[in-house]
């Protein structure tokens, strides 16, 4: 398996926050749309100084018996050399039920296949916008029958067999609703986010549901389960606010699913609560986790309004600026996911290591999972699944990875 050593020097540029320019992409046609109309008729991670020991834990009420110890033991991705390890723009990546990894690179417009330890198996896709072939991708799933679903937002809805070859490719004509982010559940159903656009007199308007659709194609609706409406200002000029833009990026609906039933955080900046679902969208509980209101401190609060700005700079090909203020306070969750064992994992937002408390549908504390010893986690994106874990650096220092993590029980 391929690891090198990053630079020194930070490639701000080289970071992309791919919702954000997905969502800009899009708004800003449907802004111009609805003017023309009108005319006629009409998922971050955070940068932590503090040193919250596993120890210090115990203040936040949340003890465990079993404490998890996880490794990132091996990285896929070199920053020279073969060009088959060289990572352009990973959007998302994901671990298949046979163990292999998948990795959706958005600048390159092709899928990395790599068997589980690491060795390269094939590309699915390529550039283009014939069937089959990608231009703007973000979001894919590997399906439990190894096929493959994929949104591009140009070609619209794709499917891949288990061998890489498309079978089905169709355009999604804005403004129908679209996908953002989406999982599989099994060989036939997949959960995701869908976005849906309007449009007030002063302000842009989107819905996010959390819903059930078919690997075929996102329309119907098959189940859904939560949905959240956001306003985007439009000013002078019709220009967008960028700042409801970036609330809206970095403060997504959480959103994972287990053998019978699908998890929702609704507010995971401010509230550590999770919504539990049976699969036809009848609700099963509420689970009101034990985490504290942790305050940045002015130091945070100055790195995390810098790197927000520089990033979003970076991500609109320094085309726009944003002045963003941070919420006072760290976030509550960072990401959620359901293991092999049905477990269902809440990273917390206000560690400075990765850190992670595994519960039951009942909501039982089960065990805490650490990943320490390192210092480069701060923009880790976790993706934990039945299949395994996976972890992508946000802002890499020099070139794009993709982190196997393994993990092991220690009893206290």
């Amino acid at each position: 398996m391929y690891n090198t050593n990053s630079a020194s020097n930070t490639l701000i540029g080289k970071s992309f926050l791919t919702k954000t320019l997905y969502i800009i992409s899009v708004f800003t046609l449907i802004v111009l749309l609805t003017i023309s109309c009108s005319s006629n008729d009409t998922q971050s991670s955070d940068s932590f100084t503090d040193n919250t020991s596993l120890e210090s834990r115990d203040q936040f009420g949340i003890n465990s018996e079993t404490i998890i110890s996880l490794t990132a033991y091996d990285s896929i991705g070199v920053e020279l050399g073969d060009p088959n390890y060289v990572f352009g723009a990973i959007a998302e990546a994901k671990i298949g039920p046979d163990g292999n990894i998948y990795v959706l690179d958005r600048m390159k417009c092709t899928i990395f296949k790599y068997s589980p330890e690491g060795e390269f198996i094939q590309r699915i896709g390529r550039e283009g916008n014939a069937p089959g072939e990608l231009l703007q991708s973000y979001f894919f799933a590997v399906m439990d029958d190894r096929s493959i679903s994929l949104h591009d937002a140009e070609n619209g809805w794709i499917r891949f067999d288990s061998t890489g070859e498309c079978v089905n490719s169709g355009i999604m004509i804005i403004p129908r609703p679209f996908p953002l982010q989406f999982m599989a559940l099994d060989s036939v159903n997949i959960l995701g986010m869908i976005n849906e656009l309007g449009r007030d007199d002063n302000a842009l308007l989107t819905t996010q549901r959390i819903c059930l659709w078919n690997a075929n194609s996102p329309e119907p609706i098959i189940a859904e389960y939560f949905s959240k409406e956001y306003s985007i200002e439009i000013g002078e000029n019709y220009q967008l606010n960028m700042r409801d833009l970036v609330e809206i990026d970095y403060f997504p609906i959480l959103f994972t699913a287990g053998n019978d039933f699908v998890c929702i955080a609704p507010e995971p900046r401010t509230e550590p609560v999770l919504y539990l679902y049976h699969k036809d969208s009848s609700v099963v509980d509420t689970l009101v986790l034990p985490y504290p209101e942790v305050v940045r401190t002015e130091a945070e609060l100055s790195a995390r309004k810098q790197y927000v700005e520089e990033l979003f700079y970076a991500t609109t090909n320094r085309n726009q600026t944003v002045e963003w203020e941070p919420f006072g306070n760290k976030p509550m969750i960072l990401s959620l996911g359901v293991d092999s064992l049905n477990r269902i994992w809440v990273q917390r937002g206000f560690e400075v290591e990765p850190t992670f408390d595994l519960y039951d549908a009942s909501g039982t504390h089960l065990a805490t999972a650490v990943l320490s010893g390192r210092n480069d986690t701060f923009h880790w994106i976790f993706h934990i699944s039945r299949h395994g874990i996976l972890a992508i650096p946000e802002d890499p220092e020099s070139f794009y990875s993709v982190y196997l993590i393994q993990f092991q029980n220690n009893d206290r």
